[in-house]
């Protein structure tokens, strides 16, 4: 699951030298972007198999047998 959402943040740092003041900011940096992970994540969700894809079949199998399993429970509930 890709969580998006809009974060913010502030930070200084005073009183350190020029190498200590770039370490810290290179691991704040690091929480700016995704990690690996969700950004592979994201491609493969915009990015489907496409006809010819040797998980073209497995993938749409898949992905219909849940949105049918989804409609089956909606129903349910009303």
């Amino acid at each position: 699951m890709v969580s998006v959402g809009n974060r913010q943040s502030y930070m200084e740092v005073t009183g350190f030298s020029s190498e200590v003041r770039e370490q810290f900011y290179k691991v704040a940096s690091v929480n700016l972007c995704s990690n690996i992970s969700g950004q592979i994540l994201a491609s493969l969700v915009m990015s489907p198999p496409k006809v010819g894809d040797e998980s073209y079949d497995a993938y749409f199998c898949e992905r219909d047998g849940i949105l049918k399993s989804l409609a089956r429970r909606a129903k349910m509930r009303n």
